[in-house]
């Protein structure tokens, strides 16, 4: 058995009373950590994070090549950085992320190319809830 976790209102939308598959997360880089909430999005390919969580997690993203990146209809800046550390519940991994431009300081979301290759996700929607299985990584 997984990590079992109910479905939630995205933060700062909870008046919306829309729920969708948020995870607890912790990111870590070198000394500094950030924790917050990411949306398992399996229409995401990458893992996204804000600059503002960027910034508290000292990544200088602004001297890193900035790209264009496409998705629901409009593009945005982002530049990626590699081997970020993720902690899902004690379950640690490491990640790439697109660190995007001028999106709200609490978004971050997880895709198919970072925690869909660490874990199982079983979605449950009719229960509002989601279940996550971690692999064994050596």
């Amino acid at each position: 058995m997984g990590l079992i976790f109910d479905y939630s209102s995205l933060p700062g939308l909870e008046r919306t009373r829309v729920l969708a598959p948020i995870v607890p997360i912790t990111f870590t880089n070198g000394i500094y950590s950030f924790p917050t909430y990411a949306l398992v999005d399996s229409g995401a390919e990458n893992a996204v994070i804000s600059t503002v969580v960027a910034d508290a997690l000292h990544i200088n993203w602004s001297n890193i090549k900035q790209e264009k990146g496409f998705g629901m209809g409009s593009q945005f800046l982002f530049h990626r950085f590699n081997d970020l550390k993720a902690d899902i519940e004690n379950n640690e991994f490491v990640m790439d992320v697109c660190v995007v431009e001028g999106i709200y300081a609490f978004k971050c979301i997880l895709g198919r190319n970072d925690v869909f290759k660490k874990a199982e996700i079983k979605f449950k929607g009719y229960e509002n809830k989601f279940e996550l299985i971690f692999r064994k990584m050596n």
